[in-house]
């Protein structure tokens, strides 16, 4: 979680969270989603959510709330981030709200083991080296991997850093205010939807989450991110392709995606034959993410979960885990919430959705 350096705001952020309720934000590339979330004892309860979607991408290919630009266009997302805001009328203006992958720079390093007092000065110099924007500029966070034996025999130890431009972080400050919200903290999408999806005692799995215009790659080992990459390629790619092969609208080819998906059969056969190419450049860059971690911990990927919006294409599951002969985990990043009866039928689809959302707001609960 990002330190926004809101002296006082709280003495103690989850004693208040835990009486209050709290806003997760996740702000996409085509979508704004929305959840509002309350605890009462040991009780969480999903108060209110909510899913706003812009369609500008399928009249303009360049169109999007999100780029990876270092700043968020303001003219963009405001607008629609009030329009949901003025849509769910939550009860609080306390938001968690995410930062998307690609507006971070992630970068593994390996180093001899240090005291712990020469670790930050140590990973700043070496960061340097990686990332294309001043030290000054940035927030630089880390974590610990794992221990390896480098050829010469020395222990040597892993680091996995996330770097984040504050052009991006004084952006979205500016954003919220003008909505009127009170952006309380910021955190990179990965995170979120790890602690949404997994948990510590979870074997080790590879989190595909598929947006509209990328789709993020994630390993996760007891709860921990452990390696993250992100292609330009998601869920607008296929709706494009599906128009170019049919020689159809933007607007008919992402309906026939929803209805259809990898299902399509005899005269539709074609709808399913246009998507597999771009599932295949999201599987095979999978495939290279989950064999280099392999070969370089000696540990074996159990499981994949997909997110995101682009899980609910319809057959994804079977496609993927018939290429990569691992075990589809089915995740549910509202287990944790209480909710209404009426909803229950959708949880499965609001999961993937929210995911991100979900775990914003569940870093002030547990």
């Amino acid at each position: 979680m990002i330190d926004l350096g809101i002296s006082g705001f709280f003495s103690d952020i989850k004693n208040v969270f835990s009486r209050s309720n709290v806003l997760g934000i996740d702000i996409g590339t085509t979508s704004i989603k929305l959840v509002e979330v309350s605890k009462k004892g040991e009780n969480m309860t999903l108060e209110n959510y909510g899913i706003l979607e812009t369609q500008e991408y399928l009249k303009r290919g360049n169109a999007a709330l999100q780029t990876s630009a270092l700043k968020l266009s303001e003219r963009d997302v405001l607008p629609v981030l009030k329009k949901i805001i003025s849509e769910t009328k939550p009860k609080t203006k306390i938001v968690a709200a995410s930062i998307p992958i690609f507006n971070a720079f992630f970068v593994t390093i390996d180093m001899p083991e240090l005291q712990p007092k020469e670790i930050a000065g140590a990973i700043k110099f070496q960061a340097k080296q990686y990332v294309p924007i001043p030290m000054d500029q940035v927030n630089l966070e880390w974590v610990r991997l794992d221990n390896f034996q480098n050829e010469r025999g020395q222990i040597q130890q892993k680091y996995l850093l996330t770097v984040v431009p504050l052009a991006t972080i004084e952006s979205m400050r500016s954003i919220f205010k003008k909505a009127g919200l009170k952006l309380a903290a910021l955190e990179v999408e990965n995170k979120s939807i790890a602690r949404s999806l997994t948990s510590s005692s979870n074997p080790i799995t590879q989190i595909i989450d598929i947006g509209s215009e990328s789709t993020s790659i994630f390993i996760v080992d007891g709860g921990v991110v452990k390696r993250v990459a992100q292609i330009d390629n998601g869920g607008a790619s296929l709706t494009r392709s599906l128009a170019r092969t049919l020689d159809i609208s933007a607007f008919r080819s992402e309906n026939l995606k929803r209805r259809k998906g990898l299902l399509g059969s005899g005269g539709e056969y074609e709808i399913s034959r246009a998507l597999i190419p771009f599932i295949d450049i999201i599987l095979n860059e999978c495939t290279r993410i989950r064999v280099e971690y392999e070969n370089n911990t000696n540990k074996k990927v159990q499981d994949v979960l997909i997110t995101g919006g682009g899980a609910n294409l319809l057959g994804i599951e079977d496609y993927v885990k018939k290429v990569t002969g691992l075990q589809i985990k089915s995740g549910d990043a509202l287990k944790l919430f209480e909710m209404d009866v009426n909803a229950e039928p959708m949880r499965k689809s609001l999961s993937r959705s929210l995911s991100v959302a979900s775990g914003l707001a569940l870093q002030f609960f547990v």
